[in-house]
């Protein structure tokens, strides 16, 4: 049997659980049930504050070991496997810049980076040319689309160093009982962030007969502000709920009661919820903006993709019909049956075993 212990490296983790967040888990859980030790190094922050979460503790056979500013290489594991990055210029970016690009050379540790998008978002000359250095001394990157490599080629990122191995999607996404709800909602679940673009679906709604729900963490405070006083000035104080962060089991819930779940982001590597949605048999409804997300849907197949508030009343009203929504249900869940968590974890550890 292969055995091989594997640190996590992740600037957030549960509590916080925003798609990479979620990512890491599923795929340290799934890991974990193949015999994989299973450490994951994050710092002890939330969205909202710092140094909050205990330093250690144990989930789900995962043990989590949390830093105060950054995460530090000991020996120990026998590959590193990076996800994201934090703050621009936080410490932990700039020790993770260090250690992958110079101080990886004086250990014999493989390096895989699965980048969550981050490799094709122009995050200012100086983060751009550091990932792109950590791209070369990486021993894999893992793009979560085919798109998402294609962007990464584009940049300069080296294509034989690029695996593509999709997002999975929770057990409970197949296995929860469906709960049949009203449909007379869009259900908008994703941290509450500018490039998020829950704002769109906001000034939208005036044109719309439908009411919309909102879900996730908080992660810009201005900008969750500045949405809440443009749903009072367009009057819609009663037609769009704000929910906070819910468990899975409400989330599952309000996907299955709504119209469709929508995602306007304005870039997406490839968002678990739209996944989690088609699993469930329900449309959705995403923005253009982000390249990535025409892949995953198309219009009267899975669901709508929509450049304006016109496109999006169309969706809306194409929706409504009982026949469009039967058809789409059946296709989706159709489309999902290969994205378990337990597929996706065995592919990552055949990508590990070719590293040895």
């Amino acid at each position: 049997m292969f055995k091989i212990k594997v640190w996590m490296i992740s600037p957030l983790f549960l509590p916080v659980k925003a798609g990479t967040e979620v990512h890491v888990y599923n795929l340290s859980r799934e890991l974990v049930k193949l015999s994989v030790d299973v450490e994951v190094h994050t710092t002890r922050d939330t969205y909202e504050d710092r140094g909050v979460l205990k330093p250690f503790e144990v989930i789900d056979g995962i043990r989590v070991v949390r830093h105060g500013r950054t995460w530090r290489y000991r020996k120990g594991p026998d590959l590193l496997h990076f996800h994201n990055l934090g703050r621009k210029l936080s410490a932990w970016n700039l020790y993770t810049f260090y250690f992958t690009i110079l101080g990886s050379k004086f250990y014999d540790v493989p390096l895989v980076m699965t980048p969550h998008d981050i490799f094709i978002v122009d995050r200012g000359a100086v983060i751009n040319t550091l990932q792109r250095l950590m791209g070369r001394s990486v021993d894999v990157i893992i793009a979560v689309s085919e798109w998402e490599k294609e962007e990464m080629v584009r940049l300069g990122y080296q294509a034989t160093k690029i695996s593509v191995i999709p997002n999975g999607v929770e057990d409970k996404a197949y296995e929860l009982p469906v709960n049949p709800g009203t449909h007379d909602y869009l259900f908008y679940l994703a941290r509450i962030s500018p490039e998020k673009g829950q704002l769109f679906a906001v000034e939208c709604l005036q044109k719309l007969d439908i009411d919309l729900v909102l879900a996730g963490q908080i992660r810009d405070q201005d900008y969750f502000q500045r949405l809440m006083r443009r749903v009072k000035e367009l009057g819609l104080d009663h037609r769009v709920k704000y929910l906070g962060q819910v468990t899975d089991e409400q989330k599952y819930a309000l996907i299955d009661g709504s119209l469709a779940v929508i995602l306007t982001s304005d870039v997406e590597a490839e968002p678990i919820v739209v996944k989690e949605a088609m699993v469930r048999g329900i449309p959705v409804i995403v923005g253009d903006k982000a390249k990535v997300l025409p892949t995953l849907v198309e219009n009267e197949v899975n669901g709508f993709v929509v450049h304006d508030c016109d496109e999006l009343r169309s969706a809306v009203e194409h929706l409504k019909d009982p026949s469009t929504r039967r058809q789409i249900s059946e296709n989706n869940k159709e489309i999902s049956k290969e994205w378990r968590w337990s597929k996706v974890a065995f592919r990552v550890l055949e990508l590990y075993k070719s590293l040895f």
